[in-house]
């Protein structure tokens, strides 16, 4: 008896111990996984996992940081799927902020004072369908956020799904933070577009830069503490003291994106004609001219033309090849992630002239079917378009370069320069200045592709030396198409799923039959 009381004793210690350590182990895994943060990303582009620039951002937070996300409940799987992944990243933010991002998830829908709440702080709501016991209804739904950081406030009003949601959270939170904003300078006074014809580029650079008009150059140089100059679409002749002054910026190492027309297109008149602003005068003695001609493409994008049919007019779609359609990019940060940019009358850049001390890369370049029209331009779209009028592949039409570049004006007698040669600095170059305007004087405002505005404001991010972020700009969900099968191939593929199955059922079924009929023979013949 005294021995079985002893060795009860003993069981319940060691189990006692035993559930001791097991809660110990419990508690510090859950310690431990409250402070780190594991996931596996099997997307192509690690879509789902913070990028280094990400991750510098969160762990640069000295001060919190609140973000209040104003989400409705029961929405479509689309639609709740974007807030899935923006709760997914703003948790990623706050496991490397070391507790200076906190968030929470409003329900606007739970009383009439949330969605006051939601409404005041700015978050739009949406008309959605909803589908219920095959009946569609429309719901208001909410899907925003306002992020606080001191008494600095910022608003998403419509996290809209498959974009990039870490480059929304990311570049909010920067800022948010950011203490001075660099300085953008828009050339302006020589027929370039306002901020406001270009709203959508002008709109997205000032969220991280101070945007300031430069202009008076006749008198004044360039502003030394403009961080990257913008010269897009002048229509005007620039002053040889214009064009000195920017020069001169240039060689003291200053940054600039060069968007030019080099041909005046009138399609109304079916005609274009050279255009002269003097920049051109520039891009050549830096080795990237700007050609003067248009360059046509296969990939084309589609415009209205009106005909006259039988006395009425007729409105019918045509593909017309002086609007190119690119999907062609460089490799290189300013077009990384880019899927398709439209161009209006673009004109080559030639890439031969570059000398030892440049870098040289393609941005854009048009379709494996190009051609160049120079000297006479035919713009009529009902005009005939053959094969024989796309001989060439793959023009430049957009590039940059880094290196030392010459004065445009180091032999020019009459003025004597301060700079013959740049310190070591950055250009980039487009034969188009329309492709980031949404429209001119009385025009319409249209909308642009958003990899028109990606291409601009990464090649400021990229000259400014910001390139953090570029990356995760073109990070959405990528387009891709089921492949179009022929109705043959359609046929079999239908046949074989169907009867495949079954046949390998039954082979299988047969090999086991004769597996076991063999077997039975060999036992049959050892007398076992």
């Amino acid at each position: 008896m005294n021995n079985w009381f002893n060795g009860f004793l003993k069981n319940r210690r060691e189990t006692s111990i035993q559930l001791l350590l097991v809660g110990g182990i419990a508690i510090t895994v859950n310690v431990l996984a409250s402070e780190l943060l594991l996931r596996f990303d099997l997307t192509e582009n690690n879509r789902y996992t913070l990028s280094p620039a990400s991750v510098e951002i969160a762990e640069s937070l000295d001060d919190p940081v609140t973000v209040t996300a104003y989400f409705s409940q029961d929405l479509p799987p689309q639609l709740s799927q974007a807030q899935s992944e923006f709760r997914n990243f703003l948790e990623e933010f706050r496991a490397y902020s070391d507790g200076n991002m906190e968030y929470r998830f409003v329900n606007p829908g739970e009383s009439d004072q949330a969605e006051r709440e939601a409404q005041q702080a700015g978050i739009r709501p949406l008309s959605i369908q909803v589908r219920e016991r095959d009946q569609v209804s429309q719901q208001r739904a909410y899907l925003g956020a306002v992020f606080q950081y001191g008494d600095k406030r910022e608003v998403i009003p419509v996290i809209q799904p498959g974009t990039a949601l870490e480059y929304s959270i990311a570049s909010t939170i920067k800022q948010l933070t950011i203490e001075q904003k660099p300085k953008i300078g828009l050339l302006q006074g020589h027929g370039e577009p306002s901020r406001q014809e270009m709203n959508e580029v002008t709109n997205q650079l000032s969220q991280m830069y101070e945007l300031v008009e430069v202009s008076g150059l006749d008198t004044t140089a360039v502003p030394p503490d403009i961080e990257v100059l913008m010269v897009v679409a002048p229509e005007q002749q620039l002053s040889q003291q214009e064009l000195l002054h920017i020069d001169q910026y240039l060689m003291a190492g200053g940054r600039a994106v060069f968007a030019i027309n080099r041909v005046r297109a009138n399609p109304q008149r079916g005609m274009a004609t050279p255009l002269n602003t003097g920049i051109e005068r520039l891009l050549a003695s830096y080795n990237v001219p700007v050609n003067a001609d248009l360059v046509r493409d296969v990939n084309a994008a589609n415009i209205q033309v009106q005909q006259q049919q039988g006395g009425f007019q007729i409105v019918n779609q045509v593909q017309y090849p002086y609007i190119p359609l690119v999907n062609n990019f460089g490799d290189h940060p300013v077009s990384e992630g880019l899927e398709t940019a439209m161009f209006q009358f673009v004109s080559s850049v030639d890439v031969s002239q570059a000398d030892s001390s440049q870098s040289l890369t393609p941005l854009v370049l048009s379709s494996e079917q190009t051609g160049v029209a120079q000297g006479q331009f035919n713009l009529n779209p009902m005009q005939e378009w053959n094969q024989q009028i796309f001989p060439q592949a793959h023009i430049p039409l957009g590039v940059a370069v880094e290196g030392t570049f010459h004065s445009a004006f180091v032999d020019v007698d009459t003025i004597e320069v301060e700079l013959a040669s740049s310190r070591q600095t950055s250009l980039v170059v487009f034969g188009d200045g329309d492709f980031v305007i949404n429209g001119r004087g009385q025009q319409q405002q249209q909308r642009l592709p958003q990899d028109n505005i990606n291409l601009m404001v990464n090649a400021v991010d990229w000259l400014a030396d910001d390139t953090g972020l570029i990356e995760l700009r073109t990070q959405g969900v990528t387009s891709r198409p089921l492949a179009n099968l022929a109705d043959s191939t359609k046929t079999v593929l239908k046949y074989l799923n169907t009867f495949l199955p079954i046949a390998l059922v039954v082979g299988y079924g047969v090999y086991r039959y004769q597996r076991r009929k063999i077997r039975r023979r060999k036992w049959i013949e050892s007398g076992v």
